[in-house]
This record gives C-alpha cells, sequence and structure tokens, in this order.
C-alpha cells in the first residue's frame, strides 16, 4: 500500500506537468492578450498599423506605445517556452502569479474561490448518490417492468439533457410561475450564514447532480443486474436471507467498485459543468472565476484554476483507489 501511494504522488506533479503545458499551449495560440484586452481589442490591427518589419507602430488611435509597453511588462513579448518555464518555476512553489487582468495575487483569488467550489462539488456528489444509488437499485430489482421501464426513461433524457439547458430552467420557470428566482438574493459566505449559503448553493449543485445521478443510477443496474442471480446470491437466497439483506449486503456490496469508480469519474464532470452552473447562478465559485478569465484572455489566472482543478481531481480519483481496499479487502496494492 506504501508503495503503491508514493508512486501515485510521484506521478501527480508530472500529469500536472503534461496538462498545463497543454493548456498553456493551447491559450498561447489564441489570438489576442490581456495587454490588448486593457485597451478593448482583439486584434492589434484595429488600433495599430504594422511595419515592414513585422512590428507595430502607433496610429495615433490610442495605443501610442502602450500597447508594447504592457506586453513587455506581462512579459508577453517573450517566447512560449520562456513564458511557460518561469510561470511553472513560480507554481511549484505555489504562486501562481499575479493576475494579468487586475494584478492581484491568483493564489488569493482561487484561495477566495475554492472553498465555494468544494461546497458545491461535495452537495453534488451526496445528491447524486442518495438519487442515483436509489434509482438503480430499484430499476435493477424490477427488471423488465413498468418501473424499470420508466426509470430507465427518466436516467436517459437526465444524461442527455445540457446542464446549461437545466439550469436556465431553473432559473426562468420559477420566476413564470412563481415570480421567484434563485438569483434574487445576493451570495452569502457559509460562515457568514450557513441556512442562506446553503439556499443559494443547493441550486447550481441540484443542477449538476441531475445528470451525474443519472449516469450514477445507469451503472448501478447494470452492475446489480450483473451479480444478481450469480452463483454467491443463489447461496445466499438458499441460506434463508431476506431479499432485502440479499440485495443490500450481497449485490450491492460487490457493485461499491464499479459505483465508486463511476462517482470518482463523476467529479471531472462535476469540475467542468461547475464552471457554467456558478456563471448561471451568480455564484463567485472558482468556476466562475476562470470563466472570467477566459474571457478576458487572463491566462496565468486561467492556467491557476484549471491547474487547481487537475489537483482534486488527482486527489479524488486516487482516494477512490484506495477506498477499493475497505469495500473490498481482496484488494491489495
Amino acid at each position: 500500500m506504501q508503495a503503491y501511494l508514493l508512486r501515485r504522488l510521484i506521478a501527480i506533479p508530472f500529469m500536472l506537468i503534461g496538462i498545463t503545458l497543454l493548456l498553456f499551449f493551447l491559450l498561447f495560440l489564441r489570438p489576442g492578450n490581456a495587454a490588448l484586452t486593457n485597451f478593448g481589442l482583439v486584434n492589434p490591427d484595429q488600433a495599430c498599423d504594422k511595419g515592414e518589419r513585422g512590428t507595430y507602430q502607433s496610429t495615433g488611435s490610442g495605443c501610442e506605445g502602450g500597447l508594447a509597453r504592457l506586453e513587455k511588462e506581462y512579459g508577453l513579448d517573450r517566447p512560449f517556452f520562456v513564458q511557460y518555464g518561469d510561470w511553472a518555476i513560480h507554481a511549484i512553489q505555489g504562486d501562481f502569479g499575479l493576475s494579468l487582468k487586475n494584478r492581484r495575487s491568483i493564489s488569493a483569488q482561487i484561495g477566495e474561490r475554492l472553498p465555494t467550489t468544494i461546497e458545491i462539488g461535495i452537495i453534488t456528489i451526496i445528491l447524486s448518490t442518495l438519487i442515483g444509488v436509489p434509482v438503480g437499485i430499484i430499476s435493477a430489482i424490477r427488471p423488465g417492468s413498468w418501473i424499470d421501464g420508466t426509470l430507465r426513461i427518466t436516467t436517459i433524457i437526465g444524461i442527455s439533457v445540457p446542464n446549461f439547458w437545466v439550469g436556465t430552467l431553473a432559473i426562468m420557470l420559477p420566476a413564470l410561475w412563481w415570480g421567484w428566482t434563485p438569483l434574487a438574493r445576493s451570495y452569502v459566505n457559509f460562515v457568514d450564514s450557513p441556512l442562506t449559503n446553503l439556499s443559494i448553493v443547493i441550486w447550481p449543485a441540484l443542477v449538476l447532480a441531475i445528470g451525474s445521478a443519472a449516469y450514477v443510477a445507469r451503472i448501478v443496474r447494470s452492475s446489480m443486474l450483473e451479480t444478481l442471480y450469480a452463483d454467491f446470491t443463489r447461496t445466499a437466497r438458499a441460506k434463508g436471507l431476506t431479499e432485502r439483506i440479499v440485495v443490500l449486503r450481497h449485490v450491492f456490496r460487490s457493485s461499491m467498485i464499479t459505483v465508486l469508480t463511476v462517482i470518482g469519474v463523476q467529479l471531472g464532470a462535476i469540475l467542468g459543468g461547475s464552471v457554467i452552473a456558478e456563471q448561471i447562478f451568480a455564484v463567485p465559485g472558482l468556476g466562475l472565476l476562470i470563466f472570467e478569465a477566459i474571457m478576458g484572455i487572463d491566462y496565468t489566472l486561467v492556467l491557476g484554476g484549471m491547474t487547481m482543478f487537475a489537483l482534486m481531481f488527482m486527489i479524488v480519483t486516487l482516494a477512490v483507489d484506495l477506498l477499493y481496499t475497505l469495500v473490498d479487502p481482496r484488494i491489495r496494492y
């Protein structure tokens, strides 16, 4: 176990290097930069004429050499690998640098927003488990019945419907029907008012949990059907155990490995969906911060936020792998 844990921990920095290098390259290819955004521009040709040697000269339309100064100040005039290397060296030390837009510490901004996103993720996982597991069990023990058919259709719809559409409906329909909307109140920190905070955060978590719970229910059903009529299940019934004990203690427990794997994988979808959900419900989490950074071409802030997302996902997958040994004592690393 210790050797396995050590190998996984050693692999995390190398995976982060690969992820951040790819992100840095994709952001580097995007037209424009933070210096242009400060001028309200996307293309340098909007404010400057291109010279014969490829340099941009002021045309008197507001550029005035400020663009070149900002690019030099932000380090945007340096080659790709020089920019990435400088960022990576500081990131290893826990310093993601300064935002290219507001010149604030990125680490501080992430620290402010991260608890909200973690809260949404935890609530989403809880809701997904509380909804998806019972639905999957009921569907599995009644295969071919009208209940099974109804639940299967419902889960397919839940998987197919996009989160942003569900979030939009969650805002529009209550406003049209009852004149009430989840956005009527501004965000309140959990420490200041736990109940008010939960009444606000529950909405994006519920929107994210719909698709996740549907996927969990499908996996639970298919996994339980494989073991519902296995030899050890028939043996348990032959011993005189009630059907409830057979299903929960034997069939479902043998499916827990698959359920844990699905829940761990779903965290990636939850983190990705939080970017849209937080924007729709105006919840100031890390997802909304990344969205604002993307729109502002603040790639250092994007890199910091996405690196934190990647690190969280790796830690959760590692925790899921370690939980396998608790669910199934036969598993040893």
